[in-house]
């Protein structure tokens, strides 16, 4: 298999394909099923992280970007499908599928943020489903490879660059040699990058020195106070 960083990345193909595969899931669950609390966002159900990803598809059509991504405008999202059927946030979200992956075949790179939300919500719903995808996942290698993002924090912070590590990646991120690896299980640590670990299992990868000064820049969101097993 190809290194991550000599792949070339289908935007539309990897959010019609996490579309149609998060869509089949939650067609096929019970109202219970639906109701379960999202353990990597405990403050929405599996419901809410589906009409989340919903409303983000329709928020792009119209042009309702105002706020964009706040809570409040993600948690509007929820609201105004707060009262409508599971089958009924699948058919819009179905509907609205071929605008969103032609936007993102003109836009290339522009909207990537908008494909790697679903992959990670869609991740967050198979997680709370006991379900872990495959490491070779194409979604989950360009969340990976966004932790690029990290290397402007790195810089900032005067901190020597930054060297990951695992199955078909190896970056540096950062000005420099690196200063300190870290090597650990993909999914675990583009999970970690996307705030869905905790500070102490950052801190229990696999690093070569002592992790305490990057600990605090390796999430591009705030880290869960508590573990996630998933």
């Amino acid at each position: 298999m190809a290194g991550i960083d000599s792949v070339s990345f289908a935007f539309p193909a990897i959010y019609r394909s996490n579309r149609e595969r998060f869509t089949t899931l939650v067609l096929g669950l019970d109202d219970d099923a639906l109701a379960a609390t999202v353990p990597a966002t405990p403050m929405w159900t599996v419901k809410d992280a589906f009409a989340h990803v919903t409303g983000v598809a329709s928020d792009y059509t119209t042009g309702r970007l105002d706020h964009a991504p706040s809570e409040p405008w993600t948690q509007r999202q929820v609201e105004e499908r707060r009262d409508r059927a599971a089958r009924e946030i699948a058919a819009e979200w179905t509907n609205l599928g071929p605008t969103i992956e032609a936007m993102l075949e003109a836009s290339g790179r522009a909207m990537s943020a908008m494909v790697m939300d679903v992959v990670m919500h869609h991740c967050d719903v198979l997680g709370a489903r006991g379900i872990r995808p495959p490491h070779d996942d194409e979604g989950l290698r360009l969340c990976l490879r966004a932790s690029h993002a990290i290397a402007p924090r790195l810089d900032a912070a005067d901190l020597p660059a930054l060297r990951i590590q695992t199955e078909g990646f190896d970056r540096v991120l950062g000005t420099g040699d690196a200063g300190i690896t870290v090597r650990g299980d993909s999914f675990e640590i583009t999970r970690a990058l996307f705030g869905r670990r905790s500070l102490d299992q950052i801190a229990a990868f696999d690093w070569s020195a002592d992790p305490s000064p990057y600990l605090s820049y390796f999430s591009f969101f705030t880290p869960r106070e508590t573990a996630l097993v998933e």
